[in-house]
């Protein structure tokens, strides 16, 4: 009797176990798409404000005198600044901002940057363009270097960067480094800054819309104009849809772990619990462009706007990534150091150097100058068994390129090598050391393009 009682609740416990797996799919379900709300949101304010900005840019280039053109850079010039703010208010709370801060750039292109720093998290927190603008005012700077960045990385992030419609910098200054083709020590990859809700992906979405308003509005044109076209405008990259591998199980939850929102973004959980707390909105001031406004005004003396300055409160991440100083692709690292010495050891991977030849390669062919640059350490902070011999072979290759090798570890050796007051670790220059580091660079390359000229 017991038995044939426990068969006849096999079914009960198989339904329920159904309800079960079923409300926690919904459950599941919910949350993401929760997420991916919140997330489409976010990015959504940034798309407005850029947006504002494409439609004066583009009454700027059908400009009809000089007095329209006059006003409507001005105008440009606020709208451009109001987007950025946009889009560092939305991103300023995220792990390393200065990740999102180099692609925006990349996408934007605010600075419209000729001489560019690449390199590696020592490069990003320790060459502040600024103090290369006070030296050379008639050129254009931007870092972007970005933490555990290796030749590879900079391979394919060179197709991003041509993507992006960036303009080719007249100079790179590759701040290279002895250990950077020890990829399990340098660890990023594309895929970091490509993946759903990563920078890359964000700046993507962003440029999207604004060709998608662009291409709608073009087809209105046309249609009120009496010529209307069957031509399809084209608004995004056709891609090739990404094969997976679905019976390697790491390659199926690699990718389903990339694409699935509240997996991908769970850090943001929190914020996301916020921003519904608070009506699932995000405040903001947006106010139309009234074109017809700016181009009436064509009164030489009226005064043209400012383009605000945004003073930002005291900001750090997890890492003391001072976000609120970031200052074009310059982020400072503080981390209190008292010089201990550690070991350091550096495997070298044979195909980072030759992507990084293939790199210069690539430099060449754009007729690129180059610069190499390595920068200061507090060399008695690690000990090492790679630095000279890497250094040397560094060398060789700046001699096979013709390129200018300004080593601060070894030739240049200074004071600021001498003190860990000047560094967050053995590697790493805080504020007071990339400030000091910076200056010298400025001095040390404006002479070098001196002598170009000469």
């Amino acid at each position: 009797m017991t038995e044939k009682h426990e068969l006849r609740s096999l079914p009960i416990i198989f339904i329920k176990g159904l309800i079960v797996v079923a409300l926690a799919f919904l459950m599941a379900f919910g949350l993401n798409s929760a997420m991916q709300s919140f997330l489409d949101d976010e990015v959504a304010v940034v798309q407005a404000a850029a947006e504002r900005a494409a439609k004066i840019e583009a009454a700027l280039a059908a400009a009809e005198n000089e007095a329209q053109a006059k006003r409507l850079a001005a105008e440009l010039a606020v709208k451009e600044a109001e987007q950025y703010e946009e889009f560092y208010q939305k991103y300023k709370t995220r792990h390393c901002y200065h990740y999102y801060g180099q692609f925006y750039e990349m996408f934007e292109n605010m600075y419209n940057a000729d001489t560019i720093f690449i390199g590696t998290s020592h490069t990003a927190h320790g060459v502040n363009p600024l103090y290369m603008e006070e030296v050379m005012p008639e050129k254009s700077w931007f870092n972007f270097a970005l933490n555990g960045s290796n030749p590879q990385y900079y391979l394919d992030w060179w197709k991003v960067f041509l993507e992006s419609g960036y303009p080719i910098p007249e100079t790179i200054v590759y701040c290279v480094d002895w250990f950077m083709c020890d990829d399990g020590w340098l660890w990023r990859r594309i895929d970091f800054d490509t993946n759903p809700d990563c920078p890359v992906d964000i700046m993507r979405k962003i440029k999207t819309a604004e060709k998608r308003k662009e291409a709608v509005e073009n087809h209105n044109a046309k249609v009120e104009g009496g010529t209307v076209t069957t031509e399809t405008e084209t608004v995004e990259k056709t891609e090739t849809p990404e094969k997976i591998n679905w019976f390697d199980i790491d390659e199926a939850t690699t990718y389903l772990f990339s694409r699935i929102p509240i997996i991908y973004s769970r850090d943001r959980i929190p914020e996301m619990i916020e921003y519904y707390r608070n009506g699932g909105t995000f405040e903001t001031e947006e106010e139309e462009v009234d074109l017809d406004a700016l181009l009436a005004a064509t009164d030489d003396e009226a005064p043209l706007p400012e383009v605000p300055v945004y003073k930002h409160e005291h900001q750090a991440d997890q890492d003391n990534n001072i976000t609120s100083s970031y200052y074009k692709g310059y982020i400072p690292w503080e981390r209190g150091y008292n010089g201990g010495t550690v070991a350091q050891m550096c495997n070298d991977r044979e195909s980072q150097w030759q992507a990084f030849e293939k790199l210069l390669d690539i430099f060449k062919e754009n007729d690129i100058h180059v610069v190499f640059v390595e920068v200061p350490e507090y060399v008695n902070g690690r000990r090492e068994n790679k630095m000279e011999k890497n250094n040397d072979r560094i060398e060789e290759i700046a001699e096979k390129y013709g390129i200018t090798f300004y080593n601060y570890n070894e030739e240049l050796y200074g004071e600021i090598n001498e003190s860990p007051t000047n560094f967050s670790d053995w590697g790493h220059m805080n504020t007071k050391g990339s400030t000091a580091f910076s200056k010298l660079l400025a001095q040390d390359l404006k002479e070098y393009f001196d002598n170009l000229e000469d």
